[in-house]
């Protein structure tokens, strides 16, 4: 990183907040006497206000270099650890004609109760789509796996909303409040899929292009331990959720399905050194549409399998199927904490193994195996900020990602 973006950064990044009290709720805060509003400093005001503005790079090969940047705002009071309110505003373009606009936010313990409320919309433009096949197993490498032969045009637009409301929380002296959730939200999104002619989606399966919508109404549980959602040293975060589409949501077709995750943060003995794993279970059923098929739901749909996300040293979406499952495990390594004026940054190392298994019935899903992995390089911002630069190997080859943020 050049000297002139740690320079912006410390000028525009939030300041470290001190630590947190640890084992009391993130809305507790000392009780001393309020100042009145025409005393109290300007500059304790607005440390509760933080903007900043980030260009943004990534690589992966399907995509390839993605430039652009965002706007980002959070409100966090002294004390805390996790942003009580967060809006960021994206916008990207790659060198190869894919771009996504995203308008996002998170609102947190708000009203005093540890609940969230997510809510988004978003715009993609894909030229390069990749489309590898249904379950498609065979051995795909080289200028095979990037060459145009795979590639459809995808255009999504919609948005969503959800709430996470606390039912239960557990206070750990010396540790973070963990808290179980009741997830509902709603989604809806517009894709519309054009096969090129010659293509493997034109040839094998055309009925594929065509428009659809997606009217998802999501439910579920989460349990919460982390001691921060950026960059977690410990804890763990779990979600069980269900997605129900058909008519009654405005959805094409009718389709379901059960995504469960389990994320473990384990400190090796200091707070430098952290071991972080894993593990997705995916069903569909029903008539679950093209970009369903190639993702995993949950708290965090991502692309599956293959990508930046999981499945690094794969294609991105290389396996796609109505079942699918994954374990990985992360071990990283922070030896080097900088201060730049009040802020951290901390530099360091990671290495992950990934596995995954995708087939289109349950009883198959142990017939293939897909293992990569491979080391890192990480900046991490203030626990805010989080930089990765990686390097991913499969049996199909490799691939280099760059990306602003974990994949876990």
């Amino acid at each position: 990183m050049s000297s002139s973006v740690l320079i912006a950064l410390a000028l525009l990044a939030p300041a470290e907040p001190p630590d947190p009290l640890l084992g009391a709720p993130e809305s507790q805060e000392p009780i001393t006497p309020e100042p009145s509003r025409a005393k109290r400093p300007r500059r304790t005001r607005d440390r509760n206000h933080r903007f900043l503005p980030l260009p943004h790079l990534s690589e992966q090969p399907a995509v390839g270099l993605m430039l652009g940047g965002s706007l980002n705002y959070s409100y966090r009071r002294p004390g805390e650890e996790f942003n009580r309110g967060y809006l960021s505003a994206w916008s990207r373009v790659s060198t190869r004609g894919v771009q996504d606009h995203i308008l996002s936010g998170r609102v947190r313990d708000m009203l005093g109760r540890r609940e969230i409320f997510n809510f988004g919309l978003m715009v993609i433009v894909d030229p390069v789509f990749a489309y590898y096949g249904v379950n498609n197993h065979e051995n795909i490498a080289g200028t095979d796996i990037t060459g145009s032969y795979n590639w459809a045009r995808m255009e999504n637009y919609g948005g969503w909303f959800s709430f996470e409301h606390p039912l239960w929380q557990l206070h750990r002296p010396g540790k973070a409040v963990g808290t179980l959730r009741h997830y509902s939200g709603v989604v809806f999104f517009y894709d519309r899929v054009k096969a090129y002619e010659g293509s493997r989606m034109a040839v094998s399966d055309p009925q594929l292009a065509g428009d659809a919508r997606r009217g998802i109404l999501r439910g579920g549980l989460s349990w919460d331990t982390r001691d921060n959602d950026w960059s977690p040293h410990e804890g763990s975060l779990i979600d069980l959720m269900v997605d129900a589409a058909g008519p009654y949501t405005a959805s094409s077709t009718s389709w379901g399905r059960v995504h469960a995750s389990a994320r473990h943060y384990w400190p090796l003995g200091t707070s430098k050194l952290l071991l972080a794993h894993r593990v997705t279970f995916d069903a569909l059923w029903g008539a679950p549409p093209l970009m369903a098929l190639g993702e995993f739901g949950g708290l965090f749909p991502i692309d599956a399998y293959g990508g930046a996300f999981v499945g690094r040293g794969f294609a991105r979406r290389r396996f796609i199927g109505e079942i699918k499952a994954t374990a990985g495990a992360e071990l990283r390594f922070r030896p080097v904490e900088l201060k730049v004026g009040r802020h951290k940054l901390g530099l360091g190392f990671d290495g992950f193994l990934e596995i995954g298994m995708v087939s289109r019935k349950i009883a198959d899903l142990f017939k293939y195996a897909y293992p990569s992995g491979g080391p890192g390089v990480l900046l991490i911002w203030d626990r805010f900020i989080v930089f990765r630069v990686e390097a991913g190997f499969s049996r199909e080859g490799g691939a280099v990602y760059l990306q602003s943020e974990h994949a876990f």
